[in-house]
């Protein structure tokens, strides 16, 4: 490691922290002792694109010898971004969502500072204090700190401290998911009924505490699916029941897409893959292409436009190159069939898996953003998951530990990557596991 970077950088709990790579491919990265590894982590799904995308890369390129800089962010390419976002987020969009006909895009560099800007731009809406997820993660910032589950973000003392933001449980779903995770699957009428005690019990703890905070509570912020905290997965009739819930108490709604968005999970979107629609929509991470930091919030143009003139300003949002390489993103996500292929290639790969899973390990997932859960082993399966991540590594594979207690392990690929690669990456999956749970079987 080197000795100048400081402590509270360095990822002690992640067994592949020690990791220096020096080239990346595709599906591919190779480490400063050229070793090759199949990359199924993708920069916590920045990389959606895998690395080095050519189109991505021709782009970066050429804008970089037209344009670099544009006073205040004002560039014909900022105008085509905006443009282009808000057209993709206003198609089949409720009426009632779009009063002016039309919605607005607030360009920034990361997801939370994006995640900041929504938290403005929905008070300055309706004041009051913030609910979320139990398990929610929306960055590490002083602001997005008070809204995560995590103690890595108490860089100033426990957040927790202040009163102001309240939880609500985001169902685990450990011994498997009780309904489908986006509505198409499901269908339009499907009963209520098909949600599990948990997601019952969570609805009714999460009505009790709208009912309890309504006096002073104006904003939920929450994820359609559970990225960075574990990659747990609720199905879309919770998700539709929440917001209709939420709504009724008159909570403004932001959803995080940082991970989940921008077809990590199929969908463009996946709230609107679950059938239902926020306030506010923050995306980040792999709008930039993996090359490039990028965020937005998509909204309404009345509460796009809640801030007054001159409130927030960044010196690189909407930076003409980033901007480019966002563009030529959305232009491949928009590739006939790609939503198929991905939720195609998702299934597949969990198939794989789950035939196969020795008991109680589940996996579960949507798209390609695919998780396998050992919470159900013996004291919390947390050495063996470690084990599976580290093996893996020795065998070429990266694979992300997870979950709060870093029991779960999140397959993250490249979108693109083909299907034979992935069932190469489910026979070394299991491999590792049956190898881990044989040699650590009394670890847990």
């Amino acid at each position: 490691m080197n000795p100048r970077r400081p402590r509270g950088s360095q990822r002690s709990y992640d067994p592949l922290s020690q990791l220096v790579f020096l080239r990346s491919q595709g599906e591919y990265v190779w480490d400063d002792q050229g070793k090759k590894y199949l990359d199924l982590i993708c920069g916590y799904s920045a990389c959606n694109l895998g690395h080095a995308h050519p189109g991505l890369t021709a782009a970066m390129c050429e804008q970089i010898s037209e344009l670099t800089w544009a006073h205040a962010g004002q560039s014909q390419l900022r105008s085509e971004l905006e443009e282009t976002l808000g057209s993709l987020w206003d198609q089949n969009a409720s009426a009632n969502m779009l009063p002016q006909g039309h919605s607005k895009v607030w360009l920034t560099v990361s997801g939370a500072r994006a995640i900041e800007i929504a938290w403005k731009l929905a008070y300055a809406k309706r004041p009051g204090s913030t609910i979320g997820f139990d398990l929610a993660y929306h960055g590490r910032s002083l602001a997005t700190a008070y809204l995560s589950d995590t103690e890595r973000s108490e860089a100033i003392g426990p957040h927790r401290q202040a009163k102001a933001h309240a939880t609500i449980p985001f169902p685990r779903h450990l011994h498997g998911l009780c309904a489908s995770i986006l509505a198409q699957a499901s269908g339009d009428n499907a009963d209520q009924d098909a949600l599990c005690s948990e997601c019952h019990r969570a609805l009714e703890q999460a009505r009790q505490t709208f009912e309890n905070l309504q006096a002073r509570a104006s904003i939920l912020f929450v994820e359609p699916a559970i990225g960075a905290r574990g990659y747990y997965f609720a199905p879309a009739m919770f998700m539709q029941q929440l917001v209709a819930l939420a709504r009724s108490y008159g909570l403004a709604i932001v959803s995080d897409e940082i991970q989940m968005g921008l077809r990590r999970t199929g969908p463009l979107f996946m709230c609107k893959g679950q059938g239902w629609e926020p306030d506010l929509l923050v995306l980040g991470k792999s709008l930039g292409g993996g090359i490039l930091p990028m965020a937005a919030v998509v909204g309404p143009d009345d509460w796009i436009d809640a801030l007054e003139s001159g409130l927030e300003s960044e010196t690189f949002a909407a930076y003409p190159v980033a901007c480019r390489v966002a563009l030529e993103t959305l232009q491949i996500l928009q590739t006939p069939n790609l939503q198929w292929d991905i939720e195609r290639k998702g299934e597949f790969f969990r198939n794989l898996l789950s035939t196969r899973l020795p008991h109680p390990l589940i996996t579960l997932g949507t798209g390609l953003a695919c998780c396998v859960s050992f919470e159900n082993l013996p004291h919390g399966g947390t050495a063996i998951a470690s084990q599976v991540v580290k093996r893996l590594a020795d065998q070429g594979v990266l694979v992300h530990l997870t979950g709060p207690k870093r029991n779960r392990i999140a397959t993250i690929p490249s979108l693109l990557i083909p299907k034979a690669t992935l069932e190469m990456a489910a026979q070394n999956i299991l491999q590792a596991i049956d190898k881990s749970m044989d040699s650590g079987c009394n670890l847990g």
